[in-house]
């Protein structure tokens, strides 16, 4: 009997251990969520040698990479981790296919002093929308690589493209935690700031989304979730084969997926 007791406060002491845990942990999640999210570099926006050809612009606060050489715009939104002046190489792309580049920096991002946050991000999109309404482009491209897919999708809502392509996407945010924190109630828990299937549930210009088959990051499905949930019928889906989320560009399938965008 004494031995069923001892046994009994010791299962009622790790159950409460497990308890406590699990509440603070969810409070960690919770709390600081835009901090797991986005991971900045303290890269220096002005000194950017990848950019050396392109004029280093302050919109309303928000800035970006700009270079003028024709009348079609292609768009860029990154990723979380980062910089900007990272993305340099799918600028390259932009050129050789005969578009101008935007590409836009976030709040909190290239050591501006700022933490990110959602609410910073979707207003630099806003600043972006308002200067390219600004100037006069026949076509516009809007292209968003993981995190900044919900950005590519939240500029899509605002202001519509001719086309969009997405990088390594997901359907929203509240998919995304679920994929990671399953064993939470995450609906009540995480910022559902950037929900692409409500964003694009009006989309109706081509659209092409590009995925990693091993993406352990985002998940493969939620991209697959989101093509599935578009209305639009002008819109493909490019698997890369053998790829995860940060190798992504390291198959060429990637590439010749964004130049065929892009003709």
């Amino acid at each position: 009997m004494r031995f069923r007791l001892l046994q009994w406060r010791k299962d009622k002491k790790a159950m409460f251990a497990f308890v406590a845990f699990y509440i603070l942990f969810g409070t960690i999640i919770s709390i600081f969520q835009e901090r797991i999210i986005y991971h900045p570099y303290e890269q220096d926006f002005k000194t950017c040698r990848a950019f050396e050809s392109a004029e280093k612009i302050e919109f309303n606060g928000t800035r970006m990479y700009f270079k003028k050489s024709g009348s079609k715009l292609a768009v860029l939104y990154h990723g979380n981790a980062g910089s900007a002046c990272d993305r340099s190489f799918l600028a390259d792309i932009f050129v050789n296919s005969g578009y101008s580049f935007l590409v836009v920096e976030y709040a909190g991002y290239s050591n501006d002093g700022r933490k990110p946050s959602h609410d910073l991000i979707k207003n630099d999109v806003k600043n972006a929308v308002r200067f390219i309404s600004s100037e006069n482009f026949n076509e516009v491209a809007v292209i968003g690589e993981s995190i900044g897919s919900g950005a590519a999708a939240y500029h899509a809502a605002l202001m519509l493209p001719d086309k969009l392509m997405l990088i390594s996407p997901f359907s929203n945010l509240l998919d995304m935690a679920r994929s990671k924190f399953w064993y939470y109630p995450v609906f009540i828990m995480v910022d559902n700031a950037f929900d692409n299937l409500e964003n694009l549930k009006n989309y109706d210009n081509r659209i092409v989304i590009i995925h990693g088959e091993k993406d352990d990051v985002i998940q493969y499905s939620l991209g697959q979730k989101l093509f599935l949930a578009l209305p639009v019928k002008n819109k493909e889906f490019v698997t890369i084969a053998g790829a995860g989320h940060n190798d992504l560009f390291t198959h060429p399938e990637a590439y010749t997926a964004m130049y065929n965008f892009l003709k």
